[in-house]
């Protein structure tokens, strides 16, 4: 009976933390203290009522998802974030128990989830939550690894940082190049970009533009907690598994636009890139292929990369990039990786990275 009283209190302080969580980056957005003032309605400002602020409870049984003054809907986010964090904080304690393990790892979760916010929210990763993301994961993997295994967390660190800065110069160039420069020709001399972070209408489109990347640096820092977390291997792998969440998430979204704008050759090489991916990734699964059959898909499949790279680019030049949120699939499958990452790797190293 005692351990079903500490699992009921481990999860009402997850709940609780999750509350907080939820304050700490919405208040981070708004560029407001973390303490005053005490918690209250987005909308008109009303202070909240202690019998309305319990977590989970009264969204759905108090005030029933609606501000008591001014009516408005109050975001599901918030007993979502709640819930979340109470199941992870519950499943540390049954998987790790009080142990420091488990500290580490439940201060990961956190700031992961506040960064999770404000990125989903806002495109954006302040940098001291990504800092203290990375001063944590550098001494969590010190803790787990060892203090004689040093190397691992300093050189997944520097690998996934060159890894991450390598894409974002690689991609900007392929990809986003023309489009800013079309988009700075229309600007006056005296015209510069609005950069400042406090200021709620950032976009983080300015910001790349300016900086001559794909992406923002927040991705990055987030690659460097990663990296020092896992270490480069599995961090090969978090950064593998990221892009397959990250496509599958935008990507039945994205073919829509692409139809809806009549795109047609565009969505008939992207799509053809992947099918013929995935046939060859079966049938050299099942047979041993020759090197002419495996050179007809090598030369498909490039024929369609560049293809469809043309294409978006063009695209892109005469529409402009709308940037998608990376850091919250990164964040997912870094965690993933960290649990499961032995025999995710394993699968991987044997069947998609031998290819």
């Amino acid at each position: 009976m005692d351990i079903f009283l500490i699992c009921f209190f481990v999860f009402i302080t997850g709940a609780c933390i999750g509350s907080f969580l939820n304050v700490v980056a919405l208040r981070a957005l708004t560029n407001e203290s973390i303490i005053f003032p005490p918690s209250k309605c987005p909308k008109c400002s009303n202070p909240i009522k202690w019998y309305d602020n319990i977590p989970i409870f009264s969204y759905f049984f108090t005030f029933k998802g609606k501000c008591r003054n001014c009516k408005e809907k109050v975001s599901i986010q918030y007993p979502i974030v709640e819930f979340a964090t109470a199941i992870i904080f519950l499943s540390m304690f049954i998987l790790f128990g009080f142990t420091l393990k488990t500290l580490l790892l439940l201060i990961l979760s956190s700031v992961s989830t506040v960064i999770f916010i404000t990125d989903m929210k806002k495109e954006y990763v302040f940098e001291v939550h990504a800092w203290i993301l990375i001063i944590i994961s550098i001494i969590s993997a010190l803790y787990i690894d060892g203090l004689e295994n040093y190397l691992k967390p300093a050189i997944g660190l520097i690998a996934a940082v060159i890894t991450m800065e390598a894409i974002a110069r690689l991609s900007y160039f392929l990809v986003r190049k023309k489009q800013s420069e079309k988009n700075d020709g229309e600007k006056t001399e005296d015209e510069e970009y609005n950069l400042d972070t406090d200021d709620e209408n950032f976009d983080i489109n300015e910001y790349i533009k300016k900086k001559k990347r794909a992406f923002g640096e927040g991705d990055t820092y987030l690659a460097a907690a990663s990296g020092a977390l896992l270490g480069w291997k599995y961090f090969i792998a978090a950064l593998f598994i990221s892009i397959v969440l990250q496509a599958l998430f935008i990507l039945p979204q994205f073919i829509k636009g692409l139809y809806n704008q009549k795109h047609y050759r565009l969505i008939f090489s992207l799509i053809s890139f992947f099918v013929m991916a995935i046939i060859y990734w079966i049938i050299s699964n099942i047979v041993e292929l020759n090197l002419y059959i495996t050179m007809i898909f090598v030369v498909l499949l490039i024929f369609f990369a560049i293809d469809t790279i043309n294409r978006l680019k063009n695209v892109v030049n005469e529409q402009g990039f709308s940037a998608i949120p990376f850091g919250p699939t990164l964040l997912t499958s870094t965690f993933i990786i960290f649990f499961f990452g032995e025999k995710i790797t394993k699968f991987l190293f044997n069947h998609i990275f031998t290819l």
